[in-house]
């Protein structure tokens, strides 16, 4: 099942219309695809003030607090990098409960932690691709422009419910010619009210400082997903939300 939009709004609104008419509560296999324009619906505002309301009132995180766990978009400005600016963040936010199994974003900038092992994988693509003067030349070989979150050291458990990583895996695929960057995500479970909409949000953003860097001009998100669940929200609710911003 491939859907199809302009932002992100649309894309999750014609998934739970999707998952509305479908006598289950899960879809599979599941590809959305995003284009990254400045292209917003009339209802985005209206559409995300709902959604959060769901969520601050079933106790899960807000759309902006789910994106920032793949990108922190507000240690992003100023002198100093998001890399350094988050390891100043992660000694307080490490000792948080929600992220006792991990973090997306540490996952990306320091894979392997646990055994002394760590690696920035974003930092390491963008170099590969960039290139570093005096050390290395430009490698633009796309398989090598691949971050991953799961660790099989950590993640691989015989528990009925996890919870985190659902995101596994994220490639940046760049167009020389075109000088475009596209990033494609690979999910094994995701949930479409609990967390969906801040995914894609998140990882837009990620895929926006990650063109900034190599030079590029983001154009889309590809997200694949094993398993779409409906998530928490009954499809009653669901339902009324699809009448209303269709």
């Amino acid at each position: 099942m491939i859907v199809e939009g302009s932002s992100v709004a649309e894309c999750w609104l014609q998934l739970l219309k999707l998952m509305v008419d479908d006598r289950g509560k899960e879809l599979s296999p599941v590809v959305v695809s995003i284009k990254v324009t400045s292209d917003e619906p009339q209802y985005k505002n209206d559409l995300e003030e709902e959604l959060n309301l769901f969520l601050s009132n079933n106790g899960l995180p807000l759309i902006e607090t789910t994106a920032g766990t793949i990108f922190p978009e507000s240690l992003s400005h100023g002198e100093n990098s998001v890399f350094d600016r988050f390891e100043k963040v992660w000694k307080y936010a490490k000792k948080d409960r929600k992220n006792r199994y991990g973090h997306y974003f540490r996952r990306l900038m320091a894979y392997g932690e646990k055994y002394d092992r760590k690696t920035n994988q974003l930092k390491h693509i963008i170099e590969t691709y960039n290139g570093i003067p005096g050390i290395r030349k430009p490698t633009h070989r796309r398989s090598a422009l691949i971050a991953t979150t799961f660790d099989p050291t950590l993640d691989h458990s015989a528990q009925r419910m996890r919870g985190f990583p659902c995101l596994q895996q994220v490639c940046f695929l760049p167009d020389s010619e075109s000088k475009t960057l596209s990033l494609n995500a690979i999910y094994a479970m995701q949930y479409l009210s609990d967390r969906a909409y801040g995914n894609y949000v998140g990882l837009i953003r990620l895929g926006l400082f990650m063109a900034k860097e190599m030079g590029l001009e983001m154009v889309s998100l590809n997200c694949i997903v094993s398993i779409l669940g409906l998530g928490g929200m009954k499809k009653t609710l669901a339902s009324e939300i699809v009448r209303k911003y269709s």
